[in-house]
């Protein structure tokens, strides 16, 4: 796979998921940035690890919980890379509860992280991309559990199949400018 000079971000990054993806696009040339929640020394680990691969790489921290941070990390991209050529919505949270003890605020954060973040990242960077007249590429990671939910998981389960959801509307709008939108379960 040849990704030489693509600019992407991973959210979430930092670790799992992510940072095996960031770290393979970043063997194949690209231009990673490197995202997690906050500076710590997870982040640092991944970034030390990814601009190994490719030192072109750039490290942003940004809670994704906060659309004013999603917000300010697109402003970092666009300062430091000039605009992202793909987009990968890996960051997600959860945690386990039953439907009759969900508390209000542990649906709001998965909510907010797992497919808020992704709709906000995702329109960030299609503007942009609409905007340079390049396309581009947006892939969200998605979960088994948006088909088949899991006891105690609800808030995770509906999250994911949003996600899905979303996909396939970033899909029917955003084609028509070159910007492909895709869903990894």
């Amino acid at each position: 796979m040849n990704l030489q000079d693509k600019r992407i971000l991973v959210t979430g990054s930092s670790r799992g998921i992510g940072r095996a993806i960031a770290e393979e696009a970043a063997r194949c040339g690209a231009t990673v940035v490197v995202h997690g929640p906050e500076d710590n020394e997870e982040l640092q680990g991944a970034f030390a690890a990814i601009s190994s691969l490719n030192p072109t790489a750039i490290k942003v921290s940004a809670e994704l919980s906060e659309p004013d941070a999603i917000a300010h990390l697109f402003q970092q991209i666009e300062a430091n890379l000039g605009g992202i050529d793909a987009l990968v919505n890996n960051a997600a949270t959860q945690n386990g509860s039953p439907i009759l003890e969900l508390a209000t605020d542990d649906w709001d954060r998965i909510m907010a992280v797992n497919l808020r973040a992704p709709f906000l990242c995702a329109q960030h960077a299609a503007r942009d991309m609409v905007a340079r007249g390049a396309g581009g590429t947006i892939v969200n990671i998605s979960s088994v559990h948006a088909y088949d939910p899991r006891r105690d998981y609800a808030h995770y389960s509906t999250s994911k199949g949003g996600l899905e959801q979303l996909t396939r509307c970033l899909a029917l709008e955003l084609g028509e400018y070159g910007i492909r939108a895709n869903s990894i379960v």
